[in-house]
Protein backbone atom coordinates (compact mmCIF):
# COMPACT_ATOMS: atom_id res chain seq x y z
CA UNK A 1 0.00 0.00 0.00
CA UNK A 2 1.15 3.64 -0.44
CA UNK A 3 0.72 6.24 1.88
CA UNK A 4 0.98 9.94 2.03
CA UNK A 5 2.76 10.82 5.28
CA UNK A 6 1.02 13.61 7.53
CA UNK A 7 2.83 16.37 9.29
CA UNK A 8 2.17 14.36 13.22
CA UNK A 9 3.71 11.49 10.97
CA UNK A 10 6.87 12.93 9.44
CA UNK A 11 7.54 14.62 13.32
CA UNK A 12 7.07 11.15 14.57
CA UNK A 13 9.71 9.31 12.54
CA UNK A 14 12.32 12.22 14.02
CA UNK A 15 11.00 13.41 17.75
CA UNK A 16 10.71 10.79 20.24
CA UNK A 17 8.57 13.04 22.13
CA UNK A 18 5.32 12.36 22.19
CA UNK A 19 7.07 8.98 22.57
CA UNK A 20 3.75 6.70 21.67
CA UNK A 21 3.88 8.27 18.32
CA UNK A 22 7.44 7.72 17.72
CA UNK A 23 7.05 4.13 18.68
CA UNK A 24 3.45 3.20 16.74
CA UNK A 25 5.39 4.90 14.07
CA UNK A 26 8.24 2.84 13.76
CA UNK A 27 6.31 -0.69 15.09
CA UNK A 28 3.54 0.04 11.99
CA UNK A 29 6.23 0.29 9.25
CA UNK A 30 8.34 -2.11 10.35
CA UNK A 31 5.53 -4.61 10.76
CA UNK A 32 3.33 -3.15 7.35
CA UNK A 33 6.41 -4.81 5.36
CA UNK A 34 8.07 -1.30 4.92
CA UNK A 35 4.79 0.20 3.14
CA UNK A 36 5.67 3.16 0.35
CA UNK A 37 5.80 6.14 1.98
CA UNK A 38 5.86 9.87 0.63
CA UNK A 39 5.89 13.33 1.44
CA UNK A 40 4.58 16.50 -0.29
CA UNK A 41 5.12 20.20 0.26
CA UNK A 42 2.32 20.84 2.88
CA UNK A 43 3.39 17.60 5.24
CA UNK A 44 7.57 19.13 4.36
CA UNK A 45 6.98 22.66 5.37
CA UNK A 46 4.60 21.40 7.96
CA UNK A 47 7.47 19.74 9.72
CA UNK A 48 9.98 22.64 9.08
CA UNK A 49 7.92 24.60 10.96
CA UNK A 50 7.21 22.61 14.00
CA UNK A 51 10.77 21.44 14.13
CA UNK A 52 12.05 24.80 14.00
CA UNK A 53 9.21 26.48 16.21
CA UNK A 54 8.60 23.56 19.02
CA UNK A 55 11.79 21.86 18.60
CA UNK A 56 14.53 24.76 18.70
CA UNK A 57 16.59 23.87 15.47
CA UNK A 58 17.93 25.95 13.03
CA UNK A 59 16.42 25.84 9.59
CA UNK A 60 19.61 24.07 8.30
CA UNK A 61 19.22 21.64 11.01
CA UNK A 62 15.60 21.16 10.63
CA UNK A 63 16.34 20.48 6.56
CA UNK A 64 18.76 17.80 7.02
CA UNK A 65 16.49 15.78 9.77
CA UNK A 66 13.98 16.34 6.64
CA UNK A 67 16.54 14.77 4.17
CA UNK A 68 17.11 12.22 5.98
CA UNK A 69 13.56 11.18 6.06
CA UNK A 70 13.09 11.46 2.34
CA UNK A 71 16.08 9.16 1.88
CA UNK A 72 13.81 6.93 3.77
CA UNK A 73 10.53 7.41 2.21
CA UNK A 74 9.59 6.09 -1.35
CA UNK A 75 8.53 9.27 -3.42
CA UNK A 76 7.53 12.77 -3.40
CA UNK A 77 3.97 14.58 -4.40
CA UNK A 78 5.15 17.15 -6.66
CA UNK A 79 2.14 17.28 -9.06
CA UNK A 80 -1.01 19.15 -6.93
CA UNK A 81 -5.50 18.98 -7.88
CA UNK A 82 -6.94 22.64 -7.21
CA UNK A 83 -8.02 22.23 -3.95
CA UNK A 84 -11.73 20.88 -2.87
CA UNK A 85 -13.11 21.15 0.32
CA UNK A 86 -14.43 17.73 1.72
CA UNK A 87 -18.17 17.71 3.12
CA UNK A 88 -16.59 17.29 6.35
CA UNK A 89 -14.54 20.41 6.62
CA UNK A 90 -16.50 22.04 9.32
CA UNK A 91 -13.69 25.07 9.91
CA UNK A 92 -10.18 26.54 9.07
CA UNK A 93 -8.73 23.63 11.33
CA UNK A 94 -9.85 21.10 8.55
CA UNK A 95 -8.47 22.68 5.59
CA UNK A 96 -4.97 20.96 5.63
CA UNK A 97 -6.48 17.60 6.64
CA UNK A 98 -8.77 17.98 3.66
CA UNK A 99 -6.39 18.79 1.29
CA UNK A 100 -3.69 16.26 2.32
CA UNK A 101 -6.77 13.60 1.97
CA UNK A 102 -7.44 14.95 -1.62
CA UNK A 103 -3.75 14.48 -2.45
CA UNK A 104 -3.77 11.14 -1.30
CA UNK A 105 -6.77 9.58 -3.42
CA UNK A 106 -5.64 11.86 -6.58
CA UNK A 107 -2.51 9.20 -6.68
CA UNK A 108 -3.85 6.36 -5.17
CA UNK A 109 -2.90 6.31 -1.46
CA UNK A 110 -4.33 6.72 1.86
CA UNK A 111 -2.99 9.68 4.30
CA UNK A 112 -0.93 8.30 7.05
CA UNK A 113 -1.81 9.86 10.31
CA UNK A 114 -2.44 10.49 14.05
CA UNK A 115 -5.23 12.36 14.00
CA UNK A 116 -8.34 10.66 14.89
CA UNK A 117 -10.54 13.63 14.13
CA UNK A 118 -9.82 13.31 9.82
CA UNK A 119 -13.22 12.00 8.87
CA UNK A 120 -12.06 10.55 5.48
CA UNK A 121 -12.29 7.65 3.86
CA UNK A 122 -8.43 8.11 2.55
CA UNK A 123 -7.16 8.57 6.08
CA UNK A 124 -5.52 5.79 7.92
CA UNK A 125 -4.96 5.95 11.32
CA UNK A 126 -1.70 4.42 12.19
CA UNK A 127 -1.87 1.79 14.84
Amino acid sequence: MKYLLDVNALMAWIHSVPAEHHARLHKWHAAAGRPELNTCAISELGFLRITMAQYGFTAEAAQKLLDGIKHGAAGYIDTTPPPRMARWVLSHRHTTDAYLCQLAVAHGMKLATFDEGIKDSAAFLIP
